[in-house]
């Protein structure tokens, strides 16, 4: 045991690669992982619905086509994470930093995200119907063809947001105004 918490401690990367398949099982049977290191991680696909994994370090991990349905990813770090095509219906992503992130096609629908940074980040072709982007911060973030029918952005920074072909009808823009249903690309109000 003390040499496992040594390799831990003193070589994070060896210590993740080498017990890769271990931490997944852990991971996998108690579904939760809070403030756990799991960077670089090929969690591909995984099932981890209802998963409790907030303050975890998942930076350049990959999720893609991950089942997160209600994962709970509360000041977690994210960065360069790639969840493309993951579902994350109703997950909880407050605080979050998702810089850069992929997260192309996800299924967000009704996810929160308040407060969280995804500056840079890839949600093109994505579903964020009834999701809250509250307070987050979204410069140069990519929501190109997503579907944000309802989605919460008062208070979002969006600055250089590119919402090219996005629907955006029933939408509460940044300014509390409400875009007007049909209204694609930018919110007409």
């Amino acid at each position: 045991m003390r040499s496992i918490l040594f390799f831990l401690l003193f070589f994070p990367s060896f210590a993740v690669q080498g017990m890769d398949l271990s931490i997944q099982e852990g991971l996998l049977k108690n579904r939760r992982c809070v403030g756990c290191d799991l960077r670089g991680m090929d969690l591909h696909e995984v099932d981890l619905q209802g998963a409790l994994l907030s303050g975890a370090n998942l930076q350049g991990a990959n999720l893609q086509g991950a089942k997160l349905k209600g994962v709970r990813f509360y000041k977690s770090h994210l960065v360069k994470i790639d969840l493309s095509f993951a579902n994350l219906q109703e997950a909880q992503i407050q605080e979050a930093n998702l810089l850069e992130g992929v997260l192309k096609g996800a299924d967000l629908r009704k996810a929160n995200l308040e407060q969280s940074n995804l500056e840079g980040a890839n949600l093109s072709q994505a579903d964020l119907r009834g999701a809250t982007l509250e307070g987050a911060f979204l410069k140069k973030t990519s929501f190109k063809g997503a579907d944000l029918r309802g989605t919460v952005f008062f208070g979002a920074n969006m600055t250089e947001t590119d919402f090219t072909d996005a629907q955006l009808g029933g939408a509460y823009w940044f300014n509390g105004d409400r875009c007007l249903q049909g209204s694609r690309g930018n919110c007409q109000k």
